[in-house]
């Protein structure tokens, strides 16, 4: 891949990863500073909520990046701000929306399981976070596609940091979740004016209504719908367990299916991809596309691939460290939804956003819902029938089996859709070497620390002798070695 582009894919996936950091901090010292029942409230909160966002956000920031670099140095102003009023719009309308949803729950009411007796009226403090979400929503993608991807990142890192010092001034401070809450609304709130300000300087804002903006909608819409979809499909599960168990075994789920870190590698990689396999789409270049998603896919197998080994290898020293004792079961919904991990190489949003096939991914999507729908219950119902101590794990296999079946059929379409063959599709060879390096040194790490019983020794050492030994086989091959050397010069020389 060029050098410049890793470089802001490496920018990006910092600022991502700085933000799916702070939520980890948040999690480990909020599960130490509320009771169980309570962070499994909060928890709840916090995924309806965070749900919500992409289903509001109209596709908009993604078609951003598709229309960018279609418009001229003098038009780009203009769009700012029409992608700019139609967020806030929504983000207004979000708030209108959640703020129904209060009315309508009586404050004692009896939806879901025993323990969410006051889900609605934690709503109201969380409005202001979700709506300014929202509102700054372009921010990422206009400073990305305007080449300011280090004021993107030193946003997402101040952000960060202030909402992890929040949390620890609610622990402090032993503040309730409505406090945490009204805590990040402000942040939230500083943010979005932050966001405009250094969209202006980057950009700048200006006005006209042209088809060009009709356009955008259009194209945005179907994306938007994709992306509601995907949103409400990944919460399916969790839905299942609000609806089947307490307060305190949701927040044992939500801490075990928290997102990977690579999730927002791959939010990088697609956001600096999509630009570049449009360009190249409208120039027909289906084999530039072709060698740019291939050396993407095999880069990121270089890390996905050996972090799941290392991660399910060390589930349980992870969770033992990270929350108190009382969570230990999440170690295995942990492990369930790492069976993911590896399936995170073939990223094709960038190829079905930048070639125009967007609605591909939304009834993926809907199938996906639909499957994790029938399975998550079918799977609690079973379990609690005949393996009763499995089924809160049941969602988790559910929604395994169905991310499977999804990217499974798209890879497949985009495939016959580029006329490329199965196995020209992926670097298969690439995927098996670094698999069977990766099995094999976690084996090796086993037999090294499996005598240690402290968990941060064991987790620290285990980590140093897995990177020590894997990075050392791996750049014995010269094709790895020439991409970790391509990797180190793109991220240090601008």
């Amino acid at each position: 891949m060029p050098e410049g582009l890793t470089r802001k894919i490496g920018v990006v996936a910092f600022a991502r990863g700085a933000t799916a950091a702070s939520i980890f901090a948040v999690n480990a010292i909020l599960t130490r500073t509320w009771s169980a029942d309570d962070f499994g409230q909060f928890s709840t909160i916090w995924v309806f909520g965070n749900t919500l966002v992409p289903v509001f956000l109209l596709g908009l920031p993604t078609g951003l990046l598709y229309f960018f670099p279609k418009r001229t140095e003098t038009d780009k102003p203009a769009l700012m701000t029409q992608v700019a009023v139609c967020l806030l719009v929504s983000g207004l309308a979000l708030s209108g929306f959640l703020w129904m949803i209060n009315t309508w729950l009586p404050d004692e009411h009896s939806f879901g399981a025993a323990g969410f007796q006051q889900f609605g009226r934690h709503i109201i403090p969380f409005i202001p976070y979700l709506a300014t979400v929202v509102a700054a929503g372009y921010a990422e993608s206009a400073l990305v596609a305007a080449g300011k991807t280090t004021w993107q990142a030193i946003l997402s890192l101040t952000t960060a940091i202030v909402v992890v010092a929040t949390a620890a001034l609610t622990a402090f401070d032993e503040w309730s979740i409505d406090g945490f809450l009204w805590g990040v609304s402000l942040v939230g709130i500083i943010r979005l004016v932050f966001s405009v300000i250094l969209v202006a300087e980057a950009v700048g804002f200006g006005w006209s209504v042209g088809p060009e903006f009709l356009q955008l909608v259009r194209y945005s819409i179907q994306i938007g719908l994709n992306d509601a979809v995907g949103s409400l499909s990944r919460s399916v599960d969790r839905v299942v367990v609000f609806l089947s168990f307490s307060a305190s075994a949701f927040g044992i789920y939500h801490i075990g299916a928290i997102e990977i870190p690579i999730n927002l590698v791959l939010g990088a990689v697609i956001t600096v991809l999509i630009p570049e396999i449009s360009k190249k789409y409208v120039e027909g270049d289906l084999t530039g596309i072709a060698i740019l998603w291939k050396q993407a896919v095999g880069g990121l197998a270089l890390l996905v691939i050996p972090l799941f080994c290392f991660l399910f290898t060390f589930a349980n020293d992870i969770i033992t460290l990270y929350v108190p004792g009382s969570y230990s079961d999440s170690q295995w919904v942990f492990r369930i939804f790492l069976l993911i991990l590896p399936l995170r190489c073939a990223i094709y949003n960038p190829l079905l956003v930048g070639i125009g096939k967007a609605h591909w991914a939304m009834w993926g999507g809907v199938g996906d819902l639909l499957m994790n729908l029938i399975l998550s219950v079918g799977f609690v119902y079973a379990f609690n029938l005949y393996i009763p101590a499995w089924a809160l794990l049941g969602p988790a296999i559910a929604t395994v089996i169905s991310t499977y079946l999804q990217i499974a059929l798209l890879v497949l379409f985009i495939g016959r859709h580029l006329k490329w063959r199965v196995r020209d599709l992926l670097p298969w060879q690439r995927f098996l070497r670094i698999g069977f390096l990766s099995a094999a040194v976690s084996l090796i790490t086993i037999e090294i620390v499996h005598l240690i019983d402290l968990p941060e020794v064991s987790f620290a050492i285990g980590g140093s002798v897995f990177a020590v030994f894997f990075f050392a086989a791996l750049l014995l091959h010269p094709l790895e070695r020439q991409e970790a050397v391509s990797l180190i010069r793109s991220l240090f020389n601008p």
